[in-house]
């Protein structure tokens, strides 16, 4: 799977497998960790919001 970087280190972070043989729902993966899909979801989307908002200020300046 490839990840931007930042958001690669999240899921790391996180303690999620990301290798494709691996692979769990995100959901599965969360109950398996303990972890509260609905906070994951909002980690994982505030780093994808960075990303996207980074993204527009590049396209923006040029």
């Amino acid at each position: 799977m490839k990840l931007h970087t930042r958001l690669y280190e999240k899921v790391g972070k996180l303690g999620f497998d990301v290798c494709c043989a691996k692979m769990d729902t995100l959901k599965d993966a969360c109950e398996k960790k303990g972890l509260s899909l609905t906070n994951t979801l909002d980690a994982l989307n505030a780093v994808i919001d960075e990303i996207n908002t980074i993204e527009r200020i590049i396209n923006e300046a040029q």
